[in-house]
């Protein structure tokens, strides 16, 4: 399994998906782990990695030579992504690994890592996409400003040729839903399906409130979760802190605001000066928080990918409002299991409809746990993944029977510090 970051802890999308796949896998076969990352993973971080795996060697890359590498790539013709995320001693370990071992089958978490997938012999090859990142790009340049969005859409015009590439070098690619997959030219769909990303509903408890629905918290508290350095995030906390939440605080003296997620930049930071917001910054798990909103809000108004941490709401029984752009990636019946709503009153009105009705609080959380329930189960997800490396999903490229993932080898590997290799 190739992942462009160390996927644990499991706090933002992508490491949430990327640890369901390492968690199910490694329970089933033997698992082998290479990543790239910015910075080394915590010792007890890495500790839940060795743990499932045969072996975990994790890439510590300079920002700097990332940065040199990628312009290189630029120059040369390709995107910035190609030379960004490349690094030969990776690139050594996992052909090393190749030599040795003898793999049935390699997990490409992210297109770029199918920088070293193209360096291991295996007899079946998946990609997890999960979204399409040259929209990503697109969408970076549609909001930026110059010189950055120039080099924004510079890359968004490059990216999809090495995307193209990657897709037809594996059987089968795999994207969260259709709205992403339907972004890829025609000729790279064939070669695709979708495996929506799952969360493990066990970990959310739920309280029944007889025919009411689900029980939900009394506090008027609002609250949004996710990485707050990235960029659609903190552009969404921006939206909702600045035209929708005087609204809701107008309504309701009372209400509360809380921001939950890592890294905060400072435009997120400065919302804790406002009476009644807090911004958490990193914590370990996220359901506490949870549990503590009234109403979940998703005020993302750029349609990438899916978002998680609505999905994660969902399992939590949290009545949520969301834009149309964040409904856009979750697959539902009508009536929606969530209110959706799309200018700033809006959003503020159903908000604070939802702060004070508590038949309609009540009846969307049974309503969104329900739609985790029968879409949104890890374990279903995880077995279309596993099915599609066993070559059992029918898709336009080749399917083989996939030997049993068994092999034993002992590797040795460096540990360094800083801009280093760890491997356990």
């Amino acid at each position: 399994m190739l992942t462009h970051r160390f996927p644990y802890p499991p706090v933002r999308g992508d490491s949430i998906r990327a640890w369901g796949e390492l968690e199910y896998l490694a329970q089933r076969h033997d698992v082998w782990l290479a990543c790239v990352d910015r910075t080394a993973p915590w010792p007890r971080h890495l500790a839940q990695a060795r743990r499932r795996c045969r072996a975990v060697a994790v890439v510590v890359r300079s920002g700097f030579k990332s940065l040199l590498r990628g312009g290189w790539s630029l120059l040369a013709g390709r995107s910035l992504t190609e030379g960004y995320f490349f690094d030969q001693r990776l690139a050594d370990i996992v052909q090393r690994w190749g030599a040795s071992v003898g793999f049935d089958a390699v997990l490409t978490f992210s297109p770029v890592m199918s920088l070293y997938a193209e360096r291991v012999q295996a007899t079946r090859r998946v990609l997890d996409m999960n979204d399409v990142e040259s929209c990503k790009w697109a969408s970076y340049a549609e909001h930026g400003t110059p010189p950055l969005s120039w080099l924004y859409r510079l890359e968004a015009q490059r990216l999809p040729r090495a995307e193209a590439a990657w897709v037809r070098t594996h059987d089968v690619s795999l994207l969260v839903n259709e709205c992403e997959r339907a972004k890829l030219p025609a000729e790279c769909r064939a070669r695709t399906t979708v495996v929506r990303t799952g969360v493990d509903l066990s970990r959310y408890a739920v309280t029944a409130a007889g025919r009411e629905g689900l029980m939900v918290p009394h506090e008027p508290i609002v609250g949004f979760l996710g990485s707050m350095s990235y960029p659609p995030n903190v552009r969404a906390v921006q939206w909702f802190g600045q035209a929708v939440w005087p609204l809701v605080k107008r309504a309701v003296p009372r209400a509360r605001w809380l921001i939950v997620g890592s890294r905060p930049v400072r435009r997120v930071r400065r919302w804790a000066r406002q009476p009644g917001v807090r911004v958490t910054g990193f914590v370990e798990d996220v359901r506490p928080h949870l549990r503590s909103m009234r109403v979940f809000v998703c005020p993302v108004r750029e349609q990438i990918g899916v978002q998680t941490k609505l999905i994660e709401a969902l399992a939590a029984a949290r009545p949520a409002v969301v834009t149309p752009q964040a409904a856009a990636g979750i697959d539902h019946d009508d009536p929606p299991p969530f209110l959706v709503a799309g200018s700033a009153a809006e959003f503020a009105d159903a908000v604070v409809r939802l702060l004070r009705d508590e038949a309609q609080a009540r009846a969307l959380a049974a309503r969104g746990r329900a739609l985790a329930e029968e879409h949104y189960d890890v374990a279903d997800q995880m077995e279309r993944i596993e099915r599609c490396l066993c070559g059992e999903v029918e898709e336009p490229a080749r399917t083989l029977p996939c030997a049993a993932l068994s092999r034993a080898c002992s590797v040795s590997l460096a540990v360094g510090m800083g801009d280093g290799v760890s491997g356990l």
